[in-house]
């Protein structure tokens, strides 16, 4: 790690450097107990605080100067202490179980798939929160930690009694929501790129390639074999299937489809 000028306080502040340093700051925010940096390349008084803060923290300097020197201490330290270990993009979801009242009654169920009416429909919806960019080794990756959410949105026609069997079938394709959001998170974790556009850009790779190619073959597949859940012995070989999926948190295939 190495920057061509002063960065803070009285610094030369050029904005490669300046964000460099940001990016470089941002894993250790909470530890820092300062807000997440915008890696804009502007040294303002949050990255100047920032820094102040991490020589505080880090360094044990009982007289900061709120600024990285090129070969000095607060750089050396950056450079050999990144992101704090096991801080990684993860998912979680909210209910973990389907109810009643996670559906939303309407007059008629279209699964968007197949165009055929349903008894019941479950789609989930997601966010990936921004927690600005890091520094590892000489690319940027995502700020950590991070948890993409992953929540329902359900609907049942008017009249139809969400059976056990029914909530069942339905709880599984929210659960290929949340599983392949957590795969996706994996590799969110390590993505790298020389630059943050480039960052960004394999962020848009992967949403696409897990969220909506992965998914919608999953459920697609999962919908045939059970034939919308009528099928009660495919349904529970499918079942089976996810149960081990959830309870192995490296899972990155159900049923030989990858997530």
């Amino acid at each position: 790690m190495s920057i061509t000028g002063s960065v803070g306080l009285g610094g030369k502040n050029a904005a490669a450097d300046v964000r460099l340093v940001q990016a470089t700051i941002n894993p250790h925010v909470a530890a820092l107990g300062v807000a997440l940096l915008d890696v804009d390349g502007d040294c303002g008084p949050l990255t100047r605080g920032a820094i102040k803060r991490y020589q505080q923290v880090y360094l044990k300097m009982t007289s900061p100067d709120s600024r990285v020197d090129p070969g000095g201490a607060t750089l050396l330290h950056m450079a050999n202490n990144p992101a704090p270990a096991g801080v990684v993009v993860s998912a979680m979801r909210l209910p973990i179980k389907l109810k009643a009242g996670d559906f939303l009654q309407v007059p008629v169920v279209i699964d968007p798939a197949d165009g055929t009416v349903q008894d019941a429909y479950t789609a989930f919806e997601y966010e990936i929160f921004d927690k600005g960019a890091r520094l590892v080794g000489t690319d940027y990756a995502f700020g950590v930690p991070n948890e993409i959410e992953v929540w329902p949105s359900a609907q049942v026609r008017i009249g139809v009694v969400l059976t056990p069997g029914l909530l069942a079938h339905e709880q599984f394709h929210y659960d290929v929501g949340f599983v392949v959001c957590r795969a996706l998170a994996h590799q969110l974790t390590i993505a790298r790129a020389p630059t943050i556009g480039g960052l960004i850009t394999q962020l848009n790779s992967l949403v696409d390639l897990h969220i909506k190619r992965r998914v919608k073959l999953i459920q697609r597949r999962y919908d045939v074999d059970t034939q919308h859940g009528a099928n009660a012995k495919y349904q529970r070989i499918w079942l089976d299937r996810m149960t081990a999926c959830i309870a192995n948190p490296v899972a990155n295939q159900i049923g030989g489809f990858w997530l």
